[in-house]
């Protein structure tokens, strides 16, 4: 199981902000995120993108999203300078946002679905920091093979070398069809799922806007498809079905028209996002050990585009 920072290192950057109330270790396993009090403001305090640049480009969007009406958390103003570089990172105080974590309802699915098609359909000023496409090459294909059989293969040595097969096709068969392509871009939020949004009585508001970059909106589709449900213990321990799937896309077709040339690359952008960032999920997890985590990681190690049909 993967074990939440500590408080203790990161004392420097509690004084910058003049943070009070710090609790002795993050309350997101994965990364640094510290609920604190900052006067008499509830704030939270986290890492954010490694380059002044794109942190400065992410704070100034999300401001202007938020303008705009989209309910995406945005720097809050503090004396000190927010977004801030404090030794090797660069850190940004969010305002701590009251309501209920995702719950698998309908409801719930409905106003994700809804949101993520509100963001896409959002023009802002800023832009934000341009998606990297993967460059892979043989020896980080092989490495990728070899995780795979090292985390999925002891659970199912079908699904390791169906997943294998893939990624071996990742450089030459998927990555160029897609990257060629043309597709629609915009903002996208690169991991838009459960445990980055919180629920209020307006709706689901988006507090992890952080990894944003401007590229193919069909990716955040695609990832949201794969990995909504991941890392949050309240969710299913499995990707969408079909019926949660339709009201998800429904909903975010209310603001977005999915346009042909997306519609026919939609089973490949979903074997993109599987073999890149879904198998360095796969690879990458320390929670092979968790029962709900494990049983999630598997059932994504055998998704396809067929779980995924986008409606009409």
């Amino acid at each position: 199981m993967t074990t939440p920072e500590p408080a203790a290192p990161h004392h420097e950057v509690f004084a910058h902000f003049g943070a009070t109330d710090i609790p002795e270790q993050s309350v997101y396993p994965y990364s640094p995120v510290f609920p604190c009090r900052v006067g008499t403001d509830r704030v939270v305090i986290k890492r954010t993108r490694g380059k002044p640049e794109h942190a400065a480009a992410i704070a100034h969007l999300t401001a202007e999203a938020a303008d705009s009406g989209v309910p995406v958390v945005r720097a809050v103003e503090t004396r000190a300078e927010n977004p801030a570089a404090i030794g090797e990172h660069i850190w940004v105080a969010y305002p701590f946002i009251e309501g209920d974590v995702y719950s698998g309802s309908d409801e719930h699915i409905a106003g994700a679905g809804e949101l993520l098609g509100r963001l896409h359909a959002t023009a802002t000023r800023t832009r934000a920091p341009a998606f990297s496409w993967p460059d892979p090459d043989e020896e980080s294909v092989a490495e990728d093979q070899d995780g795979l059989a090292a985390t999925v293969g002891p659970w199912s040595a079908a699904t390791a070398q169906a997943l294998s097969e893939l990624v071996a096709r990742f450089p030459a068969a998927i990555l160029p069809r897609v990257r060629d392509a043309g597709l629609p871009e915009c903002t996208i939020v690169t991991d838009y799922k459960a445990n980055n949004l919180i629920y209020t009585a307006e709706g689901p508001v988006l507090v992890d806007p952080d990894n944003a970059d401007h590229g193919p909106r069909l990716f955040d589709l695609a990832f949201a498809a794969l990995q909504f449900h991941s890392e949050h213990p309240g969710a299913p321990s499995r990707t969408f079905d079909v019926r949660e799937w339709t009201i998800f896309t429904t909903s975010y077709q209310r603001h977005v028209q999915l346009t042909p040339l997306e519609r026919e690359l939609w089973p490949t952008v979903v074997e993109y996002v599987l073999s890149e960032e879904s198998v360095w999920t796969l690879v990458e997890s320390d929670d092979w050990d968790d029962e709900r985590e494990r049983a999630f990681l598997l059932d994504l190690a055998q998704a396809d585009a067929a779980r995924f049909p986008l409606p009409d």
